[in-house]
């Protein structure tokens, strides 16, 4: 793999491992191919694929062996969703829930992040932080221009609100964009925002993350499987499932999100939300009940102390 997660690695080699000692020969290893990231600065998808070694590793028992492979190309993600539905070049990615990819893939309707890429907070530039603290209604945030990438899921619940979206569809693009004042905020899940600007400080040292606003956008990260191998649907359900149950889920959701979730200080500011109509909110709560989904009205400090 050509992807930075070397703890991936590691689980995935004691996986091969007990598959050679243990997996009947007859059964042909299931082979997970996961989209490659836009470029070496997209930290995006490492969350979702180490919790997918998790789920190889608790389901090695009654599925056998697996292996994860990156696919060789970079995609969009209109062609990404063709390539899934046919289940060759890629099989498997964690996405934004949104009609299209319901109707045509298999979802498996558990939010792998717990709601948290659609608490969204804004990068800025430095000069530009005195705006947003003196914003005091939705009204007043739309009228500053905000960026997204021309295909993600929160660009049209935001067009739809009534915000002025500038688009590209390139991820590394739209950091450039912002620093040359192409528009004034761009709104990140609060699990990528903070990543982000440290990524991306040598380039831009002028971006920062607003500590005022938090727009609530609900969304939910699913795992989303070509028809051509619903076994490997059914497997990563029945991991995710063990791995709530067992607390393994929790562990690694809160080492990966703690930190950011931390700094962006949630609780204390101002929240105004919008709705999403690619989104039923019944639909991230469906499996795995209410208290899943990350609640940014808590002082997360105290849940982070049993992870840290």
């Amino acid at each position: 793999m050509d992807f930075n997660l070397q703890r991936v690695g590691k689980l995935l080699f004691f996986c091969s491992l007990c598959g050679f000692m243990f997996a009947p020969l007859a059964v042909a290893a299931d082979k997970f191919i996961i989209n490659h990231s836009d470029s070496a600065r997209d930290h995006r998808y490492q969350y979702p694929y180490e919790l997918l070694a998790l789920i190889i590793k608790e389901t090695q028992a009654d599925f056998g062996d697996a292996s994860i492979d990156e696919a060789n190309v970079v995609m969009s993600r209109n062609r990404i969703l063709r390539s899934l539905k046919e289940g060759e070049a890629i099989n498997v990615m964690a996405e934004a829930s949104n009609q299209q990819w319901n109707t045509d893939l298999i979802a498996v309707p558990i939010p792998i992040r717990k709601g948290i890429q659609g608490l969204r907070v804004f990068i800025i530039k430095n000069e530009n932080k005195h705006l947003l603290a003196n914003i005091d209604s939705l009204a007043q945030l739309m009228t500053l221009q905000t960026g997204s990438g021309s295909q993600w899921s929160t660009r049209f619940a935001m067009k739809q609100a009534g915000f002025d979206v500038v688009e590209s569809p390139q991820y590394d693009s739209l950091f450039h964009m912002l620093s040359i004042n192409r528009f004034v905020t761009f709104g990140r899940g609060v699990n990528e925002a903070y990543k982000e600007v440290e990524i991306f400080h040598n380039l831009y040292p002028e971006l920062i993350v607003d500590e005022h606003i938090l727009l609530n956008i609900p969304l939910a990260t699913y795992f989303y499987v070509s028809p051509a191998t619903p076994r490997l649907a059914e497997r990563i359900q029945v991991g995710l499932l063990r791995l709530i149950e067992n607390g393994q889920f929790d562990q690694l959701f809160y080492q990966w999100h703690c930190q950011s979730l931390m700094q962006g200080q949630l609780h204390k500011r101002r929240v105004f939300k919008i709705t999403n109509p690619l989104v039923k909110e019944s639909q991230m709560v469906s499996i795995t009940g209410e208290d899943f989904l990350f609640n940014p009205g808590v002082d997360v400090q105290s849940i982070c102390q049993k992870y840290l």
